[in-house]
Order: C-alpha cells, then structure tokens, then sequence
C-alpha cells in the first residue's frame, strides 16, 4: 500500500454503501448486539479508538514528513473532515504483531478511528462463506449464514449491528475485514442530503 496519508477527506466524498437504517438488522439477519465497544478488535485495532492509540500501534509513520500534516489533522477533535491513513503494519509497527497483514488503513474523524480495514495476505479461501467462518471464529462473530450478501463486486458480505457495521471481502489471494461506525456513516448520509438539497433549492431555472 502507498504510504502516503490522504488528509481532509470531503465527508460527502466518503464512499459508504450503505442505507439510512444500517445499524438496524434487516430482514432475514440475526440480531447483532454487538457496539463499537464491544466490536471486534483486530491486533489492536479497534472501532472507536484514539488517534493516538492508533499511532502507538504504527509509530514509524509518524516518522515519515509526508505524513506529519495528515497525523495532525487525524489526531484533531474539532475538525470537520475526515482524514484517511494507511500504513504497511510490519515496517510502521510490530512486523510480530502484525505478521500475515499486508496493509492497513483507517478513516479518522474529531480524533477517533471510524473506519478500518485490514488486508490480510497469504492463505487463499475457497469461497466468503469460508473467510467469515474464520473470522466468526475468532471474534466470536455470528455465523456466515447470518451474513447478508454486500454490494461490492468481489465476494464480500455485511453484518449490521448495534452502531457498528462488519464487512468481510476476499479477492485474489488476500481477504480483508472491515468496520464502520454507523452512526459516522449516517452523519455522512445527512451531509450529502443537506448539499443536495440545497443545490436544488439554488437553482433558477
């Protein structure tokens, strides 16, 4: 993964498919309880941590001046926008710790991770159902079956729960997983609403 930190990410920007009502369960879902305090922590990642949490996992890019700006404005509780960082785990932090990951990246907003992924690289799985069993396994997730089927072109499927969303995709030889905070995604959703509302409202036909 490319180093460098995209700072002040646009909110409307941020690609997030999902529906009004994404902490809600949708039909035919097993109710997940679970939060972003409660929601799975990946290697020390979790939903909801601290910036600086965050840069004490990755302390080499801190390191890096191309990346001074976008730590700062990660690491800032009243900003407006988003920051994204992405980081190669085993050189920036613990290559122990963070053995078989290729890469991580995590969306910042007022001081706090509202969005992770992590890549992991090396076993190769036959199908999502698979990758989510592993996963399921352990971090105590519901089963595959549970799941509901996502919106990217790769193999990937959703679990919605109680203000946290959990993806899990596989493409190639790698698989990730991903977590967002729903409440940020909604807050994202009313922004772009509001923009597009007033630009109607704007026009002088």
């Amino acid at each position: 993964m490319n180093n460098l930190a995209i700072a002040s990410f646009a909110l409307a920007c941020v690609m997030l498919p999902a529906s009004p009502h994404a902490s809600g369960s949708s039909p035919g879902q097993t109710r997940c309880n679970l939060t972003e305090t409660t929601g799975p922590g990946v290697r020390g990642l979790r939903p909801g941590m601290g910036a600086q949490q965050f840069l004490a996992l990755f302390p080499g890019i801190t390191k890096k001046r191309e990346m001074r700006d976008a730590i700062e404005k990660a690491k800032s509780t009243t900003g407006a926008d988003a920051v994204y960082l992405g980081v190669t785990p085993v050189t920036d932090g613990d290559a122990r710790q963070f053995a078989g990951i290729e890469s991580v990246a995590a969306t910042f907003y007022k001081g706090h991770v509202v969005d992770f992924t992590v890549q992991y690289g090396g076993a190769s799985w036959r199908n999502i159902d698979e990758w989510i069993a592993k996963l399921a396994e352990s971090f105590n997730l519901p089963r595959a079956q549970d799941w509901q089927v996502g919106p990217d072109e790769s193999p990937n499927k959703v679990l919605r729960c109680n203000g946290i969303m959990i993806e899990a995709a596989i493409q190639g030889g790698s698989a990730s997983i991903r977590v967002r905070n729903t409440g940020y995604m909604d807050e994202v959703e009313a922004r772009t609403k509001a923009a597009e509302d007033k630009q109607r409202r704007d026009v002088k036909p």
